[in-house]
């Protein structure tokens, strides 16, 4: 009897987390950067689809012609969804 309730508790103590956290998240981040649309997005924190290049090297050039604008460190990694690349912070 003991077993099903902790067994009850840890699921709802899960469930709460998993509500909380999809419905506000952190409230440091924008809301075009929620949780729901997670790491492999392909839109930015606007809403704008993410821009994609072909080589390594395209996207290097970017994030150093970014980085020069901007005054912001922009780096360029390979999307585990597309398999292309994208510049980000």
């Amino acid at each position: 009897m003991v077993t099903v309730a902790v067994l009850v508790a840890v699921v709802a103590v899960l469930v709460f987390v998993f509500y909380w956290s999809g419905r506000y998240g952190d409230t440091k981040r924008s809301s075009g950067t929620s949780l729901h649309r997670g790491a492999s997005a392909h839109t930015t924190r606007n809403g704008r689809p993410k821009k994609a290049y072909a080589t390594r090297d395209e996207a290097v050039a970017q994030a150093r012609a970014s980085s020069q604008r901007d005054t912001a460190p922009m780096s360029a990694y390979k999307c585990g969804t597309c398999d292309k690349w994208h510049v980000g912070h």
